[in-house]
């Protein structure tokens, strides 16, 4: 008696999840074998179907079940790098009792169906896949098969590809990764920025290298706290980066992206980092810790003429690269741009954009660089300019700064220790020794203010943090209000955010332009120039 009532209520169920089945689900328009159980599950209170699945105890299970299968068409790319794809809820789904929910069922209402992210996936590619996350607004799915392959897929290199967190694209080749990268910013100054396309204008082509794996400078794999094995002795599990999907390590014996020199060292060091963990010889034992592999240029202050490459891992070592026809020097561990095939081609753009002539025709002779880190672009434009004056919040940096201006026989450039906000409301004067311009008559003083500088005649270069410019730097330079703001950006969503506010306080874009830095990966460096518009 009892089998006959469990079998009722089993059957009764599997016949509710068809009629409640939408066709874009797995299992021949009907319900998927993973949704029967889950259903089975729910019905039975059966532990052993529980362990069948093993469905994460803060998992829910709305609008799919966990591990639930769909079939798919990738619709478009998020700026992450994942793909969107929708699935059709019929409205029996979207309904339910619990409050929590009501988010989900708006969106199912508004839209064409319910958003779920598939990553290594490309538009226009039919996939199956298994949903494993579900959130207020979207879900989160594994790929399972391709169906319908794109003609842009190519093989990626990489065995660990599927799985690391590093990179997001080697599955594409590198002209639909660059068309991705250029669609993406032209998404964020209309979506985020609230920009009218007609009043920019359009987006230049991404521009890239053809060093498009192994190029880059600097990598920080990470390990997390050494395992302790059954005879005492402690172990590292994994030595590289965070998963796609979680924040787990997954571990990485060779990095595509980085410089072969990078790899080469990354063999040696991490049989280094094993052996201490089993030797009990770790700096510190019972923590995870970040590593650094800096490829550079041998420093030497006696030396200068010596231009050794070899990796760096102690973060406090200066070491030097060449950009162009300058020498920088810093510290392994602070922030330089890490693909020295690339950085040569910012630096110029980032010239041609500074010293076109204002709108009177006339030349540019002033340029006030903040967030200048060790200096790259102040002095790389400071020979054609009178004078420039670079503000760095950290202090080591513009140690470097100043000392990269020696190095290259610079005079006419002048850095500030303090936060961006600081430069334009700052009453100390600038010291800058006397030099002669084209015109016999016409001096540089031997002391400026910078709110003293030519407004008409001036250029702001802008290349702030991920995080973009803060809202007290910003009205300062409106205050200020020079002509010209050059602004390079490593997240086009800050920056699409601050050219919103930039173009309401009476600015014009006059480009954008796009850098793939980092091929493979989702990263975009951007380039917005911005002119006083006198109609505003």
């Amino acid at each position: 008696m009892r089998f006959s009532n469990l079998f009722c209520v089993m059957w009764w169920s599997f016949l509710s999840s068809i009629r409640a089945f939408s066709p874009c689900r797995a299992g021949r328009q009907g319900v998927g074998p993973k949704r029967l159980l889950s259903t089975l599950r729910s019905t039975t209170n059966d532990s052993s179907l529980e362990s069948e699945v093993n469905v994460p105890k803060k998992f829910v299970p709305f609008p799919f079940q966990y591990h639930e299968e769909l079939i798919l068409k990738v619709e478009s790319l998020t700026n992450t790098g994942v793909g969107v794809c929708r699935a059709n809820i019929p409205q029996s789904s979207t309904s339910t009792p619990d409050e929590s929910h009501e988010e989900n069922n708006m969106m199912g209402k508004e839209t064409n169906g319910w958003v779920i992210m598939v990553p290594n996936t490309i538009p226009g590619e039919l996939v199956r896949v298994k949903v494993y996350r579900n959130f207020g607004r979207y879900s989160d799915a594994d790929l399972v098969e391709i169906l319908g392959t794109s003609p842009s897929r190519v093989n990626p290199p990489c065995p660990l590809f599927q799985e690391c967190g590093g990179c997001q694209y080697q599955h594409m080749d590198i002209s639909l990764q660059r068309h991705w990268k250029t669609r993406h910013v032209q998404e964020l100054l209309e979506r985020i920025g609230k920009l009218d396309p007609d009043t920019f204008p359009p987006i230049c082509q991404t521009v890239g290298t053809d060093e498009i794996y192994n190029y880059r400078s600097k990598i920080t794999p990470h390990y997390d706290s050494p395992i302790k094995n059954s005879d005492g002795t402690m172990e590292i599990r994994a030595i590289g980066f965070k998963q796609k999907t979680n924040r787990n390590l997954i571990d990485v014996p060779y990095c595509h992206i980085a410089t072969e020199r990078i790899n080469e060292k990354l063999t040696e060091y991490r049989q280094e980092k094993f052996k201490e963990a089993q030797e009990g010889r770790l700096a510190r034992p019972k923590k995870g810790a970040t590593l650094l592999l800096r490829d550079a240029l041998t420093y030497r202050e006696d030396d200068w003429m010596n231009h050794d490459p070899y990796v760096e891992t102690d973060p406090n070592v200066y070491v030097k690269t060449k950009v162009n026809n300058l020498t920088f020097r810093f510290l392994a561990g602070n922030f330089f741009q890490n693909n020295p095939f690339m950085l040569p081609v910012m630096v110029n753009y980032v010239n041609k954009a500074a010293l076109q002539p204002n709108g009177n025709g006339e030349k540019m002779t002033h340029l006030i660089d903040c967030y200048c880190g060790s200096g790259l672009f102040c002095l790389s434009a400071s020979e054609h300019f009178k004078l420039c004056v670079g503000i760095e919040v950290n202090e080591k940096a513009v140690e470097e700064a100043r000392a990269n201006a020696d190095i290259n026989n610079i005079s006419n450039c002048k850095f500030v220790a303090a936060s961006a906000e600081a430069i334009f409301m700052s009453n100390d004067p600038v010291e800058l020794p006397l030099i002669q311009r084209d015109d016999a008559d016409d001096t540089i003083p031997s002391f400026i203010m910078v709110k003293d500088f030519p407004k008409d005649k001036t250029v702001v270069i802008i290349d702030p943090p991920r995080k973009g410019c803060s809202e007290e730097f910003l009205q300062q330079l409106f205050a200020f209000g020079p002509e010209r703001c050059v602004y390079m950006s490593c997240d086009p969503s800050t920056q699409a955010r601050d050219a919103k506010d930039i173009c309401a306080a009476g600015y014009r874009i006059t480009s954008v332009q796009p850098f793939d830095l980092f091929p493979q990966t989702r990263h975009i460096e951007c380039l917005i120039v911005f002119e006083r518009n006198y109609d505003h």
